[in-house]
């Protein structure tokens, strides 16, 4: 009996986490002026589960939020599929199982730096989501594409760096919180 009580609430952790998700991603698709902050606001769904350190049923959150995601919003799920969805999973694992040692945590800032690179050049490449108009910002008009790309990815690295503690604090954050709804009870 104990075993299904506890499938129970890990689906239960993970259906609630996919709603919130899929909630902030259809607030972000029909309202566009928060478009960019429900795609952060998203990743709250996600850590519903791991609160509970529930790594398998929060990968099914975002899942399910990004399948759900497309059929209503489509290409436009991209922003949330590459800055919330699995790297939330991501993040969150490495800052629990990594935290230990420095070459880890070395390793895990590496590899979320090379994330960002990647996001950026999906975005900036083949999406076309990222342009800038060198029109209205003089000081772009004298670089080449190459350095005006090389730019943009620096200083989307580093904001996706500040974006990565940003979401390891909502963490922190929302674990005390549902540790205080849990004894609550």
């Amino acid at each position: 009996m104990k075993k299904i009580q506890d499938i129970g609430s890990r689906l239960a952790f993970a259906g609630i986490g996919a709603a919130v998700s899929v909630v902030f991603i259809l607030i972000g698709y029909f309202v566009r002026y928060v478009s960019l902050s429900c795609t952060v606001l998203s990743s709250i769904g996600i850590m519903i589960p791991l609160t509970q350190k529930y790594y398998r049923e929060a990968v099914i959150a975002a899942v399910v939020a990004g399948v759900i995601g497309f059929f209503v919003v489509n290409v436009q799920i991209v922003p949330y599929a590459m800055a919330s969805g699995l790297y939330i999973v991501l993040t969150v694992a490495c800052k629990e199982k990594w935290s230990d040692a420095v070459w880890k945590l070395a390793l895990s800032y590496f590899l979320k730096l090379a994330y960002s690179v990647l996001v950026f050049w999906i975005c900036y490449s083949v999406v076309g989501a990222i342009t800038v108009d060198t029109e209205k910002i003089t000081f772009l008009k004298n670089l080449d594409e190459k350095t005006l790309y090389a730019v943009g990815n620096v200083l989307f690295s580093l904001a996706f760096l500040v974006y990565d503690g940003l979401v390891l604090w909502g963490y922190r954050y929302a674990c005390q919180k549902v540790k205080a709804i849990k004894k609550g009870k």
